[in-house]
């Protein structure tokens, strides 16, 4: 019972969610099963962990059914509607935050009972919240087009005859969001196709790409058909530009999940480019990162995943922007999970200062870490192993290696790709670092051999972790 769909849904919910809940099932218009609401409250009071050795099927049984004899089926009955309850509520939930959905229900169904003046009534409401909406995208268009509907069968429901201007705007309306929503669709599509090979197709974008100018006051339509044309084009004709030009003057009329959307499609296109060997785009990278810490575009519910606040660090060291970069790591450290923020913090502040080369912080900043996450242990370790390098450090390097790969060998949580990419790390870090050693005492014709039989394996060994570093490290030697 503990790994019931019940029970996961209920692990989710805030507990004021975990309140309201058991007010809705205790609500006679919705429920007036006496059982339903014994099972409800016996499940509840095992919250938030749900894991008391004394929460099971058989004591929540033994609660909604006190006075009957055990019976599979009539528990299975009370416990699947309790679930429904459950799905019914979280749509509720939706409902209650969703006011434009209140409103052209609320028209419907008054204008089903013929109560006309009401109806003008709700719309008048209706109009004012569209009005002060600032999202101008896909959604918005759909939700005019719903509210000239019902106002449009309100005209022909009440006999008018004539010109209606709701019958024109809501077919204007639908034109603007089948445009917005076609292109959403279709660059959704187009990256898809290229990151997976999925094949799929959007239909008579042909035909939506020869009206395209009779949208040209539409900024939501211009934006999508500008990331279109980005992500379609092979080489840099200057849609990019133009997207971050529209995306500066439009932030506003998308809801911060497209608009995260929408940007990570130009960090995508940036990162392409970069892979084509035009690395100005780096710089390109860290601006439109720049836009979307400042915006608060790239958090989710308050946070920044451990990649995004990876990636960003990556971006600011890759461009020598020390000082940011630094800046960065410290201001975002408290935006980052509580589950794993000391250990990405940790881990990428050692990452900054190996690229400063002050080794000892860096090594320093890694011994003041317990790191929890395998990923992290590992990555961290690397940076130990260079920072020996670059400092000579003989003993502690080869110790380190070793140690690792016994690590690597006994942890399960590893997958083989990634235990292969670190076996050939250490490997190579140390038959290099050994190399470096032998270097004044061996000729060098010898050294010359040993080099190209190292460089030979460096380019046949895969996966290998760190290879451009190892790589530079061995031409020096």
């Amino acid at each position: 019972m503990k790994d019931s769909s019940l029970v996961k849904i209920l692990k989710t919910l805030s507990t004021r969610e975990k309140t309201k809940f058991k007010e809705y099932i205790f609500s006679p218009i919705i429920n007036k099963n006496l059982k339903i609401r014994k099972l409800a409250e016996y499940i509840l009071s095992f919250a938030p962990h749900f894991e008391s050795n004394t929460f099971s099927r058989k004591n929540a049984f033994k609660v909604s059914f006190q006075e009957e004899g055990f019976r599979e089926l009539s528990f299975n009955n009370v416990y699947s509607d309790l679930l429904q309850l459950l799905y019914d509520f979280l749509a509720f939930k939706e409902y209650q935050e969703l006011e434009t959905w209140q409103k052209e229900l609320q028209m419907r169904a008054l204008r089903k009972r013929e109560l006309y003046e009401q109806v003008g009534r709700i719309n008048k409401r209706f109009a004012q919240i569209q009005k002060q909406s600032v999202f101008k995208s896909h959604e918005f268009y759909l939700t005019e087009y719903q509210r000239f509907d019902q106002l449009d069968q309100l005209s022909m429901t009440k006999g008018k005859r004539g010109y209606d201007e709701n019958l024109q705007l809501k077919n204007n309306h639908l034109d603007l969001f089948y445009f917005t929503n076609k292109l959403r669709i279709a660059c959704d599509m187009y990256s898809r196709n290229t990151v997976v090979n999925a094949m799929y197709e959007c239909y008579f974008l042909d035909d939506i790409e020869r009206e395209i100018s009779f949208f040209a006051q539409t900024p939501a339509i211009q934006i999508y058909y500008k990331v279109l044309q980005m992500l379609r084009a092979k080489t840099d004709q200057g849609h990019y530009k133009k997207l971050i030009l529209l995306l500066e003057n439009n932030l506003q009329i998308f809801p911060p999940n497209e608009l995260r959307t929408i940007y990570n499609y130009a960090l995508n296109y940036c990162v392409k480019q970069i892979n084509f060997g035009n690395s100005d785009y780096y710089q390109e990278i860290l601006e439109l990162y720049k836009v979307l810490l400042q915006e608060k575009i790239i958090f989710k519910n308050g946070y920044l995943t451990q990649w995004t606040y990876i990636n960003i660090i990556a971006a600011g060291i890759r461009l020598k922007n020390y000082d940011w970069t630094e800046t960065f790591i410290h201001n975002y450290k408290e935006f980052l999970q509580p589950e794993n923020r000391d250990n990405v913090y940790g881990y990428n502040l050692a990452v900054l200062y190996f690229e400063q080369k002050k080794y000892d912080q860096a090594l320093g900043q890694l011994m003041d870490i317990t790191f929890t996450d395998p990923f992290f242990h590992l990555s961290a370790k690397l940076i130990q192993l260079k920072c020996y390098y670059m400092l000579h450090e003989t003993e502690a390097l080869f110790s380190l290696a070793e140690a690792s790969r016994q690590y690597i060998s006994r942890n399960k949580q590893l997958s083989d790709y990634h235990k292969k990419s670190y076996n050939h790390f250490f490997k190579m870090a140390t038959k290099i670092h050994q190399l470096s050693l032998n270097a004044g005492i061996i000729t060098e014709n010898k050294l010359e051999k040993n080099r190209d039989k190292l460089q030979s394996q460096l380019q046949s060994l895969e996966p290998l972790a760190n290879k451009g570093w190892l790589k530079d490290i061995l031409m020096q030697i």
